[in-house]
């Protein structure tokens, strides 16, 4: 991984304003600290750019000039970044970081790592480093497999097992047999130690001018002391969201169907 550049919300918001994307930037702004008058904006933006200075990013006898202060390379970077057409997005609530996985240009992807809101990372990588980058980013571990745990539901129940006293009454009025509930007893202590919120990774493709993306599949899971809760779709089913317990060697291979799917779109764009 080639390390590029690490910055604030507000330096990146900047660098984008700059290189000719100022209604992604103000919307990137308003979405990390609400909307800020043209005032406050402005203020903001004067106050990033001597920060960018002591970077030695900011070239302030270009802007006496009125040419652009960032120099092309940087330029070049910010806009493969805003015009990349796919995304793979990793949440992470408990560490209060995201990861996001930008396609680049060819084989490489951008790794974009963002920090309580606040501190981007960026590097480059190559598309055969996604798998272990994912599985590095969450860095999963568990004492010991509990072996095979099942249970399905209805997309209406799992909708509801963010809110704790609608996961008892899913669990009162869902037929599970007696193997299944107990799996979703084991599931719900996992749940309630991530306060009741699933992970997920979706592979998002973005429209070419970065206005619109569009979800193309999602992966929900949940860590677990004893492996790792998969969400996954059953057709034709009456409860057809299936929760299973999978093991590092299936977690592998769940994140390997990743970089293999995203690689297939990347060669065919």
């Amino acid at each position: 991984m080639e390390h590029l550049l690490t910055c604030t919300t507000e330096e990146l918001a900047l660098m984008m304003a700059v290189s000719d994307h100022p209604k992604t930037a103000r919307g990137m702004m308003d979405e990390s600290f609400g909307k800020k008058t043209e005032r406050e904006w402005i203020a903001i933006m004067e106050a990033m750019s001597h920060q960018l200075i002591m970077k030695r990013m900011w070239d302030s006898e270009k802007e006496k000039n009125d040419e652009n202060p960032l120099n092309e390379e940087v330029r070049s970077f910010i806009d493969k970044y805003v015009h990349s057409e796919r995304m793979i997005r990793c949440s992470n609530l408990p560490m209060q970081s995201v990861l996001m996985l930008h396609h680049y240009e060819g084989d490489q992807w951008l790794f974009h790592l963002i920090d309580r809101d606040i501190v981007h990372e960026f590097a480059l990588l190559e598309s055969s480093e996604i798998k272990a980058t994912i599985r590095d980013f969450y860095g999963i571990e568990y004492e010991s497999y509990a072996g095979e745990q099942t249970f399905d539901l209805t997309y209406r129940d799992f909708d509801r097992l963010r809110d704790p006293k609608k996961v008892e009454k899913i669990q009162r009025k869902t037929p599970f047999t007696e193997s299944e509930e107990h799996s979703f007893e084991l599931f719900t202590e996992d749940l309630k130690r991530f306060d009741w919120t699933l992970f997920n990774i979706t592979n998002f493709s973005i429209d070419s001018r970065g206005d619109q993306s569009f979800a193309e599949n999602i992966l929900f899971f949940l860590p677990s002391h004893r492996g790792i809760w998969i969400s996954e779709h059953q057709e034709e089913q009456d409860r057809p969201a299936h929760f299973y317990l999978a093991d590092y060697e299936e977690w592998d291979t769940i994140l390997q169907g990743i970089q293999d799917f995203v690689e297939l779109q990347t060669q065919e764009a």
